[in-house]
């Protein structure tokens, strides 16, 4: 309506906003299966899309692990997932965290591990310093981000996590979903998201059992640790050997060196400084490095697989270091520690061993010294094998849809998170637009707007993690050869992939 015109009056000609409806009465329940990133984005989504319109919604997170999980590393928040953070009210929480807040990256420098010669940068600015709609890449410890947003869920009053629940099976009764859980507990819900993981409970439990995840032939093996300072002066230093042959435990030949230089002991920040390696009766001294050959984050390209090194903190003070490497999978139970074996010290340091030959054997070699300073270190390696789901498969069932790795795991690309994200913001949008629809036609609108952009990046995903593979003398001398062209070639889809906005979708 409009108010009389008096122009004596300031609010001349002013419009009065139409009045909105009140409030749906209606009490959804929604459960989530999984407090990943994918399963808190969707709960505080929910808050934000669904809570306006439906106020009396109430959601509850099942995790299934007693404790929140300090696995995982640093991970990669690229331009896009910033934003999405942003709005979701994460990241002035993350901010809050102080240096460990995570370390701001302008880019990630691609060099040659055999010569050093830089090879390009996946940019996460205008070349000017300025970020991609004013946000740039940051490199987070997965630990900090999962604080950072379970700090916002907490204060969320109509959302509530527990933890310690695995799903073991799914039924459906009166228009409710039913979880049960090993725990011989159950739960009932009027819609459930499956945000958990790539080995997802409800996909092989119920939405389509026929459709596990599986190994891709590559895995990280990483560590995270306290930046050591610069080496002495070189008249101080015993120096290294020239390369020689040795065969690593992937059934692989590469170079390798060996080195007189004492035993080091490097703490870690994921586990304990009692469990880094160190030879008994030996003098430790305090470990160095050469300064790194990239700013924030750098890629080193090899072909024996490649090494990501990244600064996770604003000061710098925290390496985060990642083989990317080709594993065969009969070899993966050695080198993993789970089951009884990660209470068994000397289980513990056998693995921590052979990792740490598998890195000396693939990487001492190097033609850049920070990069045999990274194969000599004696610190606790951890292997992460990479599985992924399949495109084509089905991505719900009934009341129950697949989110993020759920429904779609592939290899880890620049903005693999951010897939999580987009995922959790879109689908909670497409509900609360529709929430008055059947679910059916919710699910059916939403995997219509993300089935195409995600096996489109699943495809990409995969010939970029083909380089990572083992190569020939050839093949390796033709990857570092091509990959300023492949960085070209792709940063216009890069750059439009960062400036999506799940929101206006």
């Amino acid at each position: 309506m409009h108010l009389p015109k008096n122009d004596s009056e300031p609010w001349t000609g002013y419009t009065m906003p139409l009045s909105v409806p009140d409030p749906s009465p209606r009490q959804r329940k929604v459960l989530i299966v999984g407090a990943g990133i994918a399963g808190v984005a969707s709960a505080l989504a929910l808050a934000k899309e669904l809570g306006p319109h439906e106020p009396n919604f109430q959601v509850i997170l099942y995790e299934r692990h007693d404790i929140l999980s300090t696995s995982g590393g640093a991970i990669n928040l690229t331009p896009v997932a910033q934003r999405h953070l942003d709005r979701l009210g994460v990241l002035q929480e993350l901010d809050r965290q102080g240096p460990d807040g995570g370390a701001d990256v302008d880019a990630i420098e691609l060099f040659s591990s055999r010569s050093g010669r830089s090879l390009g940068s996946i940019d996460f600015t205008d070349g000017h310093g300025n970020g991609v709609n004013g946000y740039k890449g940051r490199r987070v410890m997965r630990i900090v981000l999962s604080l950072a947003m379970l700090a916002v869920l907490e204060r969320q009053p109509n959302i509530k996590i527990v933890y310690g629940k695995k799903v073991k099976g799914v039924s459906e009764l009166n228009d409710q979903t039913i979880l049960h859980f090993e725990d011989q507990t159950s739960a009932a819900g009027d819609l459930v998201l499956g945000c958990d993981g790539v080995h997802s409970a409800l996909r092989t439990h119920y939405v389509e059992p026929g459709r596990p995840s599986e190994y891709t032939g590559l895995a990280f093996i990483q560590t995270t640790i306290d930046t050591p300072p610069p080496p002495p002066p070189a008249s101080n230093r015993t120096s290294l050997s020239r390369p020689s042959s040795s065969t690593s435990a992937s059934g692989s030949t590469h170079n390798s060196t060996k080195s007189s230089r004492t035993t080091r002991s490097v703490s870690t920040n994921s586990l304990t400084s009692s469990d880094t390696l160190s030879s008994a009766g030996q003098t430790q001294t305090p470990p160095t490095m050469h300064t790194p050959p990239f700013a924030t984050s750098g890629l080193a390209l090899s072909r024996h697989g490649d090494l990501l090194g990244s600064y996770c903190d604003r000061n710098h003070a925290t390496l985060f270091l990642a083989a990317i490497v080709q594993i065969k999978e009969t070899l993966l139970p050695g080198y993993r520690l789970d089951g009884h074996h990660i209470s068994d010290p000397r289980h513990r340091v056998a693995i921590h061993t052979a990792l740490q030959k598998e890195i000396h054997s693939r990487f001492a070699g190097s033609g850049i010294p920070w990069i045999r300073d990274v194969a000599n270190l004696k610190t606790n390696w951890m292997l992460y094998p990479v599985y992924q789901v399949r495109p084509g498969g089905r991505w719900w069932k009934g009341r129950v849809i697949l989110l993020g790795d759920a429904a779609h795991a592939m290899p880890p690309r620049d903005e693999s998170a951010a897939y999580a994200l987009d995922d959790s913001i879109m689908f909670c949008r497409t509900l609360a637009h529709n929430r008055d629809e059947p679910l059916s036609t919710i699910f059916t609108k939403y995997e219509a707007l993300r089935r195409g952009p995600v096996e489109e990046a699943f495809s990409a995903a995969g010939r970029m993690w083909e380089t990572h593979r083992d190569m020939g003398f050839l093949e390796g001398r033709w990857k570092e050869w091509t990959m300023p062209y492949v960085l070209w070639k792709n940063r216009a889809a890069r750059n439009a992939a960062w400036r999506f906005d799940a929101y206006e979708s």
